[in-house]
C-alpha cells in the first residue's frame, strides 16, 4: 500500500487561495497512484470545497481524508473522508487541544469517539484517527510516553484495545509542535508493536522545511513504524505545498 502525505502553507483561506487549493487537490487526487491520501489540518474551508473536488475527480480510486475548518455545532475540526467518489461525515470532531484540555473527563469522551467514529479500512488496513493535540491522551518527555491517566485502567484497557486493533494510527496536525521532542515521544509509542503512525501539519512562514535534503529532521511530515521514522520513497516540494509518498508492508 502507498500512502501520501500533503501540507499546504499555514494561512487565510481567502477566495483566491481557496480556489488554488481545490484546483491543486483535484490534480494531486487525479494524479495520485496511492491508496491512500492524508491532507494536513484546516485544508479546506467548507464542505462546498470538498463536494467540488469530489465532482472534479469523478470516480477515482482513492481514499483522502480532510479536517475542515468549518464550525460543528459549537466545536470545529470535523472530519470527512471521500472514498471512491463519495463524501463521508465521519460525525466527529476534535475533543481537546492540549495538555491542559487532556482532562479524565474529556479523553474519555474522546475514547467514546475512537470506538464509534474514528476508525475506517482501507484494502484491509485498519485505521485510527487522533487529531493534533489529542495526541495529549499520552504523557511524558523525550524518553518515553505513557496513558495520561493511568490510574484510570478502564479507559487505559479500552485505548489498548483501540490501538491492538489498528494498522496505521493518523495524527493530522494544525502547526508544528514548540516541544517537538516531547510530540516524537507521542508517534514513538503510537507505532508500537509493529504499527504504523503518519503525521502530517502545516507549514508555516512560506518556507519548506527541507523535507528532501534532511528527511530525518523534517517535522512537516513524521512516519515511525515499530518506533523508528521511515523515509519516503517520493517527494515533491514545491513553492505552496510538500507531497511526499510512503510504502508500508
Amino acid at each position: 500500500m502507498e500512502i501520501q502525505l500533503v501540507s499546504f502553507h499555514c494561512c487565510r483561506l481567502t477566495r483566491k487561495e481557496r480556489k488554488y487549493r481545490i484546483d491543486t487537490i483535484s490534480s494531486i487526487l487525479k494524479e495520485t497512484k496511492a491508496d491512500f491520501v492524508m491532507f494536513s489540518e484546516h485544508v479546506l474551508k467548507s464542505k462546498e470545497d470538498l463536494h467540488t473536488i469530489n465532482n472534479n475527480i469523478g470516480q477515482k480510486h482513492v481514499t483522502a481524508l480532510f479536517e475542515l475548518n468549518e464550525s460543528y455545532g459549537l466545536k470545529g475540526n470535523r472530519l470527512y473522508l471521500l472514498h471512491n467518489g463519495k463524501i463521508s461525515d465521519l460525525q466527529t470532531h476534535q475533543i481537546y487541544f492540549d495538555s491542559a484540555g487532556a482532562t479524565e473527563h474529556n479523553i474519555e469522551i474522546l475514547i467514546d469517539e475512537m470506538e464509534q467514529h474514528r476508525q475506517f479500512e482501507v484494502e484491509g488496513i485498519k485505521f485510527l484517527i487522533i487529531q493534533c493535540g489529542e495526541n495529549n491522551i499520552l504523557k511524558g518527555n523525550t524518553g518515553c510516553a505513557e496513558f495520561r491517566w493511568p490510574n484510570r485502567i478502564d479507559l487505559k484497557r479500552r485505548f489498548t484495545k483501540l490501538l491492538n486493533k489498528t494498522d496505521i494510527v493518523l495524527n493530522p496536525v494544525h502547526s508544528r509542535w514548540g516541544r517537538f521532542g516531547n510530540f516524537l515521544c507521542r508517534i514513538r509509542k503510537f507505532s508500537e508493536n509493529k504499527r504504523y503512525c503518519f503525521s502530517c501539519t502545516q507549514m508555516i512562514n512560506n518556507q519548506l522545511f527541507s523535507a528532501r535534503k534532511d528527511p530525518g529532521h523534517n517535522s512537516t511530515h513524521v512516519v515511525m513504524h515499530s518506533k523508528k521514522r521511515i523515509a519516503p520513497i517520493y517527494t515533491n516540494e514545491i513553492e505552496n505545498y510538500l507531497l511526499q509518498t510512503y510504502e508500508i508492508e
